[in-house]
């Protein structure tokens, strides 16, 4: 049985319809008078561009009668068949639209742009993987894809502050486990996609589909890997993660891995040219981004002086310092800076550890933290006057610096004045802070 929070989510599904985005139902209004002239291929592509409106379609179509020897609809082009151009159009040309839906609070729309965005990332790779398979259906694979995070995206929707959770979390690591994700939601995303899967009434083959316990299946493979290849593109091309992901794939397609790469960046311009659609900067962004370099080992300030570049030029801050813990763990003190002025409280960088505040916190164990406004409510309260007077107001990255398992100093950095601060540029703070630790343990060794 299903927890009560899940329960009390998809209790806020109702029977209507999801809202759509506003390009879907500005696209399907445009070819509504054309009524049975238009081909049900070219209104699946409207379709299958906004998952929301994909669930809608294929949840509508599994409420109609038919033939016991009929199988299942698991495809917009076949749905929009069975309705008949007129008749679909009559039911789905005036949809809910999101944008309206967001027009109080239009940030919070943002995580979900986001979301749909990767989605159709995700559907555009794995239809690709899908065609190179030589599988008949690649259609069922892609709406598949679009809808394998349904969990995130109808959180995204109904519950806004949960999803923001859910984010943060994911920028420090991806909370894959369901007790992770029990202590953070309160719940199992697993457990929501199943109760939503249930509740838009989906076919068993996409059921199976998005569900990682049959990944012992190729075609439930093809979902998973080009999702977690959405995901971990999101921010950058350069990544272990991402590079598990070329290589899985390689191994599904039987292809080497520079054909995979070859078709995953293909795919993932083709994909960007729908950024419109979705209104959020699309993975293949990233992609004329050289290959981050790897720490010299020469000395421990030429690793420090190797940071300090790297936040500057490939993470495109303005400001950084590092600041060495002292002896007793009492205090921060600036041993390498840049963008700070002559004399500046930034430069010295003089934190006393002895009184609580987030960089206190920060010390306490190997971690990174993004200073922003979703942040604000919880860690506004950690950034003390001592600490504002050095760093000033406004969002920042600050990450600990460990060895052998004891603090070494401290990380910040930020862009004052220069624009704000985004999920690359935390992406490769985090990944500098890390490839400090490794390279100082290398040369101990």
């Amino acid at each position: 049985m299903a927890s009560p929070l899940i329960q009390d989510l998809i209790g806020r599904l109702g029977t209507g319809d999801l809202p759509v985005l506003a390009a879907s139902a500005a696209e399907i209004a445009k070819q509504a008078p054309r009524g049975e002239r238009v081909a049900p291929a070219d209104i699946a592509d409207i379709v299958l561009r906004d998952p929301f409106f994909t669930l809608n379609v294929l949840r509508a179509v599994s409420t109609r009668k038919r033939s016991r020897l009929s199988s299942e609809i698991t495809t917009i082009e076949h749905a929009v068949m069975m309705f008949g151009a007129k008749p679909f159009f009559e039911r789905f040309a005036k949809p809910k639209v999101l944008e309206e839906q967001f027009k109080a609070n239009p940030a919070a729309l943002l995580p979900l742009r986001r979301t749909l965005s990767r989605a159709h990332h995700a559907a555009c790779q794995a239809r690709d993987w899908a065609i190179c398979r030589q599988d008949i259906e690649s259609e069922e694979v892609y709406i598949a894809a679009a809808i394998n995070d349904l969990a995130e995206q109808y959180l995204c929707l109904t519950a806004p502050v949960m999803a923001d959770k859910l984010t943060e979390a994911m920028r420090r690591d991806p909370i894959g486990t369901a007790p992770a994700q029990q202590a953070l939601l309160g719940l199992d995303l697993r457990a929501l996609s199943e109760a939503l899967a249930q509740a838009f009434n989906l076919p068993d083959i996409l059921r199976h589909l998005i569900d990682p316990a049959h990944g012992d299946k190729p075609r439930t493979q093809n979902v998973q890997l080009a999702a977690s290849v959405a995901r971990h593109a999101e921010f950058g091309w350069y990544g272990k993660a991402l590079e598990e992901d070329m290589a899985a794939a390689a191994t599904l397609l039987h292809l080497s891995l520079d054909e995979t790469v070859g078709h995953i960046h293909r795919t993932a311009v083709l994909a960007a040219r729908a950024w419109r659609w979705y209104l959020a900067p699309p993975a293949a962004r990233w992609l004329p981004l050289l290959p981050p370099e790897a720490p010299p080992l020469a000395s421990s300030q030429a690793v420090l002086a190797w940071a300090m570049r790297a936040l500057r030029e490939e993470a495109g801050l303005t400001r950084a310092v590092f600041a060495s813990c002292t002896a007793d763990g009492q205090a921060l003190h600036g041993k390498l800076a840049f963008g700070a002025e002559a004399g500046s409280a930034f430069g010295g960088f003089a934190i006393d550890l002895r009184h609580s505040h987030l960089f206190t916190h920060l010390m306490n164990k190997p971690q990174n933290v993004w200073f922003n406004a979703q942040m604000h409510a919880n860690l506004r309260p950690l950034v003390t006057p001592e600490l504002t007077a050095i760093v000033g107001e406004g969002e920042f990255f600050a990450g600990s610096i460990f060895f052998n398992g004891k603090p070494l100093g401290l990380l910040y950095a930020d862009r004052r004045g220069h624009g704000q601060l985004d999920e690359h540029a935390y992406q490769r703070f985090k990944d500098i802070s890390g490839k400090i630790s490794q390279a100082l343990l290398k040369l101990r060794r």
